[in-house]
């Protein structure tokens, strides 16, 4: 499974050594508030969660990264791609421990994997979903090149959306112009 390195990070698969500090890192109501349902999950709930990370990489091709600071060699956190619940979306995510917050990295990761859906994966249009009120995760979205959308629900909450498209794809969505409306636009100039 191939590894994903910036200059701070490196994003890899999780392992099993890594559930007992991803549940930590879940069971922190103030890092769950804008996930999910907002709630901190429980020890079943993290152990669900992160069967399947794993499995989703195996089904899929792609999924959620294990975020490692390469500097310390822990995990921080999440980022990666996964299917929108209930939809055949391709949602960009990230989760990150409270210290690790503030210091660029769900933007640096995330870049990094809206890179690897794209390029990798050769995957069209790629989404987020946000809390309309948390702000930093929206500017994450924002930085990375995902436009806004408008209002979603999603998990029963209140959401916004982004979304980008794959380089090509601008070209592919325009409307298409006739030859003689291309040609007057060039003479009227």
């Amino acid at each position: 499974m191939k590894l994903l390195v910036t200059p701070r990070l490196i994003l890899r698969p999780f392992a099993e050594a890594d559930l007992d500090l991803f549940s930590t890192i879940v069971a922190d109501s103030e890092v769950m508030r804008y996930v999910g349902k907002g709630k901190a999950l429980t020890a079943e709930e993290s152990r669900l969660r992160f069967e399947r990370m794993l499995s989703d990489f195996v089904e899929h091709g792609f999924g959620l990264f294990a975020v490692i600071e390469r500097k310390s060699r822990r995990l921080i956190g999440r980022c990666g791609l996964q299917y929108l619940d209930g939809t055949s979306e391709i949602e960009i995510g990230y989760l990150f421990e409270r210290e690790a917050w503030g210091k660029g990295y769900a933007t640096e990761s995330a870049k990094e994997v809206l890179r690897h859906g794209f390029d990798d994966h050769a995957m069209e249009r790629i989404v987020g979903v946000s809390y309309p009120e948390n702000a930093p995760s929206r500017r994450v979205l924002e930085k990375i090149g995902l436009s806004y959308v408008g209002e979603t629900i999603h998990h029963g909450v209140n959401c916004v959306k982004y979304e980008a498209f794959a380089k090509s794809e601008p070209e592919v969505r325009s409307a298409p112009i006739s030859f003689a409306r291309a040609m007057n636009a060039m003479f009227m100039k």
